[in-house]
């Protein structure tokens, strides 16, 4: 069967790691229809582990005119990221799992990080299917169709669980509170398309943050363009907008992951669509209005991800270019830097040779003078009564000469050698 190849393939585990916590309750959603206006009213609410078996046995409610039934429940089951924890008891997991039949598919999206799958036996029936973009969202749900005998009948049920982080909670619980036009609850791959409705939507979000950020880089590096001198502040800001502009290409390689996720599942949708049409023979076939529907919206926003791919290829560039600018401004600054103590270097070097050079003129002769105490004049010749400055030298003041002069040349000649 072809249930043994997505078992073989579950046996690696790619959540490994995350574990169950001891919470005893989870929020679920559900969409109601009511058979005499054909409206559908969405629900929210939160259920005890107490209340699980009731729960999955409320599915209709009223009677007669007042008749709803219940066409999508989803139970949306927190995760910790960071901690690794999926916020619901193991017990209640396994229960949930067992009574929507999804046991495959859990285990299935287990050994996935990106993918969108419909788990087998696959018939017009039942059908089981698979959402992974992980580590932030996961959903598993199945689709059944019954045969209805009468207009108050209930043709089909989805059912389902959805994992995601915390940040994700309150805006996937939004889109999926929402009501649609019932003909999209008949779709077993309706879900998949409020999930690629979701990402579809925080691709946008997030290349707006992106283009506000590198906006406001552009402009700063612009205002703040270096044209002369180095400025240790200046360098410290143009060293934080390419920290900044890092995380903004990262962040749009992202967004480009997240854009190929939902393409993936839109061309998903559109094939499960097309062989909708084996099926048009059974009562329990999905209705040819309702594909229609679908297809339309799916085609909207396989056009709309066109036009995002589009621009976030244009921001990528941006972000690219600006990272050259910055990393060549913060270059020319470094070597500006590097010149100015350079530069800083040889005046203290001339000035420490000027020194130098003034120590060896005294330094021999001073050496000589203190070495051998040499008296090169005779001060007892000197008459105090004459007006005359002049004093005789002694024959040692040529010794001096003599040996100080070829002492002092050695010394530049060794000084200049090194």
């Amino acid at each position: 069967p072809m249930e043994e190849i997505y078992q073989k393939l579950s046996v690696v585990n790619l959540w490994q790691g995350f574990r169950n916590s001891d919470e005893a309750s989870f929020e679920v959603i559900e969409a109601w229809l009511h058979h005499s206006t054909g409206q559908i009213h969405m629900n929210r609410k939160p259920v005890s582990v107490k209340e699980l078996d009731n729960w999955l046995t409320d599915e209709f409610d009223g009677d007669g005119d007042t008749k709803k039934s219940l066409v999508l429940r989803i139970a949306l089951i927190g995760c910790d990221i960071k901690h690794r924890i999926l916020k619901l008891s193991g017990e209640a997991m396994k229960a949930l799992l067992k009574s929507f039949n999804l046991e495959l598919a859990y285990k299935y999206s287990q050994s996935c990080i990106t993918n969108v799958a419909a788990i087998p036996p696959q018939s017009s029936e039942h059908q089981a299917y698979s959402f992974c973009y992980m580590p932030k969202l996961a959903a598993m749900w199945e689709h059944r169709r019954f045969d209805a005998q009468s207009p108050t009948d209930r043709s089909y049920l989805t059912q389902g669980v959805i994992f995601l982080d915390e940040s994700n909670m309150l805006f996937l619980s939004e889109v999926f509170r929402t009501p649609w036009s019932p003909l999209l609850y008949e779709s077993p791959v309706f879900p998949a398309f409020l999930l690629s409705l979701i990402l579809s939507t925080q691709i946008h979000q997030g290349e707006e943050k992106v283009k506000l950020k590198i906006r406001a880089s552009e402009r700063c590096a612009s205002l703040q363009m270096p044209h002369q001198g180095y400025d240790k502040g200046v360098m410290s800001l143009f060293i934080s907008l390419a920290s900044e502009a890092d995380r903004c290409a990262v962040k749009l390689s992202s967004l480009s992951r997240k854009s190929k996720m939902v393409e993936k599942a839109l061309k998903f949708i559109l094939k499960n669509i097309s062989a909708q049409g084996d099926y048009e023979s059974s009562p329990k076939s999905v209705s040819a209005e309702a594909c229609q529907l679908l297809k339309s919206h799916a085609l909207l926003l396989q056009d709309r991800l066109e036009m995002q791919l589009v621009d976030i290829e244009y921001t990528l560039k941006r972000v690219q270019l600006q990272i050259s600018i910055l990393a060549g401004i913060i270059s020319r600054s470094d070597f500006q830097a590097t010149l100015m103590l350079a530069e800083s270097q040889h005046r203290d070097s001339l000035s420490m040779k000027t020194l130098a050079i003034v120590t060896m003129f005294f330094l021999p002769g001073s050496f000589v003078s203190a070495l051998f105490s040499t008296s090169m004049f005779d001060w007892d010749s000197v008459n105090s009564s004459s007006d005359s400055i002049g004093v005789r030298p002694l024959p040692q003041f040529r010794l001096y000469w003599v040996i100080t002069i070829p002492l002092t040349i050695i010394t530049f000649m060794l000084f200049f050698m090194w």
